[in-house]
């Protein structure tokens, strides 16, 4: 035997449970006990709790498991006020209920009672979720739809504002509706239990918020997301970059300062990648020839620099100062000798350079014109002087002797050395001068043509430098304290570089040197590119670590462990006891054909499922082999079972439920919900008046008042009246209502027009003759009820309490109100009847109908003797 286990020990284990449970599940585990549900700030708070570690949480513990929770107040439906944009209702009409025990509203098919039904239906979160809420066809705008619903709760009242796209309100969710299609649901459809003891209900709810609350997370990291740039969630880096690889593996660990070493690049990696960019964007024969032609003029220009900076040099200067200073020196020693031979000539300057200027001109004279069969100064007395044209004599063959000999003499020679090597360095000096546009343009080229800026910066400063000095030196001053050195190393490392470039072109497309020349264009490239993104990769990151968090918090969200527990306590608490109620009204509904048992299928999102099987066969599909009848008794015996086990007692709401039945489920089905009247309030909407008399038989059997409403249609349906349908009324009650229509028009009935005044007799007169039918109806109903097929014989009795002179009252009445006006003369004419004869007939049934009542009340059964 199983063993009990009651909803305090249900509690004590969830409390048990909550331990190891995330600290928001506890917080909501206490707000769910103490205040039932939750609100959508309490959603709010619990979802930052469970997002952030540090904020405040205050944990359920036993203090707070009180006996005051373990009980709801019922919910009873008072009042459908006023329908707007409902079908065709009109919008001034209230249809009411009582707010315990029997309700009934009648109503014919097309009268209208269907749009309050789905009202209901949609205001109370009808199990079906099908529920559409039509216009009125003929509304040419249409009009916003809405209604008031008055309802108690426990006895105090309240009053929902409810629209069709407005949510169900929360309390009137534990109002039951059963109708057509939530007959099938029941049957052959697995649904969810509405027995729920609260701590299922609890655990339900805590399910419900674990949802809640991880959509937030969900939308938080949604949004945040969303936030991603473009340029980020479809990057055009490559993977095989490190640049690349840094972006697709973006997480909440990446390292910011290997972001910033990425997304940094050096003014020489600038350089690098331009240089890489302008040769892969050319044609590789194109772009060797162009590396050669920078090659070529880099050497060039390296070569004429490098001349002109050895040739400015200090060594060059001091080269020229000890020329300068030989040639003073051999000046000197040539000169002391010429003062030696000379001094006597009448002429001064003898000896000097500019007189040996002229010596030298008179010797290729005399060697190439004059005499070139002799060697100069060679000479016979007489020959002509080849300077003055004048025979020579002897002194003056022996003076150009002697001038010969001066020239050709070791100082004179020395002097003419010096100078020559003199010449030599100030020749070989201006041939390494460089035009001002050739350094200009070679250093524009290496600035603009190949990016080398510093470079081109430091060989502009070198030739300018260079020349200055080269002029310095040329013109014989002490050399400029500036000097700058030739940057040979960085020329030679360009050139190096140039080669290498040159030969990786050269190379094949899918050469290794090829393809690592391509490999490094797009590291350098995509660090560039990784530069610009610089500041929105910080701030997916700074996302990402969000993110991060909150996808351990949305862990923490996770809702199984609440479904497990709730299936533990479903299997004890819930179970054995619904599947015996489901027994018990099986039986009370007559079905004991065929056996059937509920079965529990599975638990979902912390909510159990049941269905309907047959206990022997419990795979076969049961709504094919149930009859129409069998098929919806079992399905409200299921709905039945769900309400009773819960010992909860808000409205049950029934549509229609008596379609299909034969007489003896039909009787059943009215004793039950009669029975369930005595505990909640039950309201029945329906169309069948037999059912209703069956009803009103069960309620007066077990004396319980029934509240009746009909709705009947008039210019359009949906009209209230708070009262049985005439043809479901009682003779009295027909009268009172006839009564109350011909004290309403006394005042003004004798002031009608003819025409007027006739319809009305004419059909007052109808309803008194229908209403005379009926008080032989109520007469008979002690022994045949009306739409009943049981004879109660034990009365017949109060059958003989008829006289003759009730059958003349009765025959009487029914010639006077007799429809043809020949029949007799006693016949009420409608064209000529007066108000009070009218008011005079209704007080003849009243009187006969409570007379006749009066006396088989009176009536006493015969004592019948079976002694011989």
């Amino acid at each position: 035997m199983t063993e009990e286990f009651s909803e305090e020990q249900a509690f004590s284990a969830i409390l048990e449970w909550s331990l190891d449970r995330p600290r928001w599940q506890r917080d909501a585990l206490r707000r769910l006990i103490e205040a039932g549900s939750l609100a959508p700030a309490d959603i709010g708070e619990l979802e930052a709790i469970c997002s952030d570690s540090s904020a405040a949480a205050a944990p359920l513990d036993r203090s707070h498991l009180k006996p005051a929770n373990l009980s709801g107040k019922p919910i009873s439906i008072l009042r459908v006020m006023d329908p707007k944009g409902i079908n065709a209702l009109p919008d001034d009409q209230t249809l009411t209920f009582a707010e315990k025990g029997l309700s009934i509203v009648y109503g014919d098919n097309g009268s209208g009672k269907s749009g309050y039904v789905r009202i209901l239906k949609h205001a109370c979160s009808c199990r079906d979720g099908r529920t559409g809420i039509r216009r009125d066809i003929e509304d040419s705008e249409p009009t916003p739809q809405s209604a008031t619903i008055a309802f108690s709760r426990g006895g105090v009242e309240d009053t929902f504002n409810w629209t069709p796209q407005a949510a169900a309100h929360p309390e009137l969710s534990s109002v039951s509706i059963f109708d057509t299609r939530s007959a099938n649901i029941h049957v052959e459809k697995t649904n969810a239990v509405a027995y729920v003891p609260q701590p299922m209900e609890v655990l339900e709810a805590l399910a419900a918020a674990c949802d809640a609350v991880k959509d937030r997370i969900d939308n938080r990291i949604t949004a945040l997301r969303s936030q991603t740039p473009h340029a980020l969630r479809n990057p055009t880096l490559s993977r095989s970059t490190a640049a690349g690889s840094f972006v697709f593996g973006l997480s909440a660990k990446s390292n910011l300062q290997q972001l910033a070493m990425l997304s940094t690049l050096s003014e020489a990696e600038t350089k690098r990648m331009a240089e890489l960019q302008s040769d892969l964007a050319q044609d590789a024969q194109q772009a060797v020839a162009r590396l050669k032609v920078h090659k070529a003029r880099l050497q060039a220009l390296q070569a004429q620099l490098g001349k002109l900076c050895a040739a400015t040099d200090e060594a060059a200067f001091q080269k020229r100062d000890a020329l300068q200073n030989t040639l003073e020196q051999k000046r000197e020693a040539a000169r002391l000798a010429s003062a030696d031979l000379f001094d006597a000539s009448p002429l001064p300057q003898v000896g000097a350079e500019i007189w040996r200027s002229l010596w030298e001109a008179a010797r290729r004279y005399a060697d190439e014109v004059a005499r070139p069969s002799k060697s100069f100064p060679e000479a016979e007395t007489g020959d002509l002087c080849v300077l003055c044209q004048q025979p020579l004599d002897e002194a003056a063959i022996q003076r150009q002797q002697t001038f010969e000999t001066f020239v050709k003499g070791t100082t004179k020679a020395d002097e003419t050395k010096a100078a020559e090597a003199l010449r030599l360095f100030t020749t070989a000096a201006r041939a390494v001068a460089i035009a001002h546009s050739v350094r200009r343009d070679g250093v524009t080229f290496l600035d603009t043509e190949m990016g080398e800026k510093a470079l081109a910066a430091a060989l502009r400063t070198v030739g300018t430098v260079a020349a200055w000095r080269l002029r310095t030196l040329l013109r014989g001053k002490p050399a400029p304290a500036v000097n700058s050195a030739f940057p040979k190393q960085d020329c030679q490392a360009l050139e190096t570089k140039l080669e290498e470039r040159i030969a990786q072109l050269s190379a094949d497309e899918q050469s290794p040197q090829r393809q690592a020349l391509v490999n490094e264009y797009r590291e350098l490239k995509d660090r560039q590119v990784l530069g610009t993104l610089l500041e929105d990769v910080k701030a997916e990151i700074q996302r990402l670590k969000e993110i991060s968090k909150l996808d351990a918090a949305a862990k923490d969200a996770s809702k199984r462990p609440v479904t497990n527990k709730n299936k533990e306590l479903s299997d004890r608490l819930v179970t054995n006891a619904l599947r015996g109620r489901f027994a018990r009204e099986v039986e009370k509904l007559k079905l004991s054909r065929m056996p059937v048992e509920l079965r529990k299928v599975k638990d979902s999102s912390a909510v159990s499922y049941f269905q309907v099987a047959l206990v022997e066969k419990p795979t076969e599909p049961i709504g094919e082999i149930l009859s129409e009848g069998e098929h919806r008794c079992i399905a409200l015996a299921a709905f039945l079972a769900e309400l009773v086990t819960s010992k909860r007692y808000s409205a049950i709401v029934f549509d229609d439920p008596m379609s299909s039945l034969d007489h003896i489920h039909r009787k059943a089905v009215a004793g039950r919900l009669v029975e369930e009247a005595a505990h909640r309030q039950v309201i029945v909407f329906t169309h069948d008046l037999t059912f209703l008399y069956e009803l009103r038989r069960e309620a007066e059997a077990k004396q319980q008042e029934i509240h009746y409403q009909t709705v009947h249609r008039r210019e359009r349906p949906g009209y209230i009246e708070g009262a049985l349908p005439n043809k479901a009324r009682s003779a009295l009650q027909l009268a009172n209502v006839l009564r109350s229509e011909l004290k309403e028009v006394r005042a003004d009935y004798d002031r009608w027009p003819d025409v007027r005044r006739t319809v009305f007799a004419k059909g007052m007169m109808e309803q008194l003759r229908e209403a005379w039918d009926q008080a032989i109806a109520d007469f008979i109903y002690p022994v045949l009820g009306r739409f009943d097929n049981r004879i109660a014989g034990g009365s017949l009795f109060k059958l003989v309490v008829l006289e003759a002179s009730d059958v003349a009252t009765i025959t009487e009445a029914r010639r006077r109100l007799s429809d043809d006006l020949h029949v007799s003369a006693q016949t009420l004419n409608p064209e000529s009847v007066k108000h009070a004869e009218l008011v005079a007939e209704v007080k003849k049934l009243e009187d006969w109908a409570r007379d006749m009542h009066a006396r088989q009340q009176a009536a006493k059964a015969p004592t019948v003797s079976f002694v011989p």
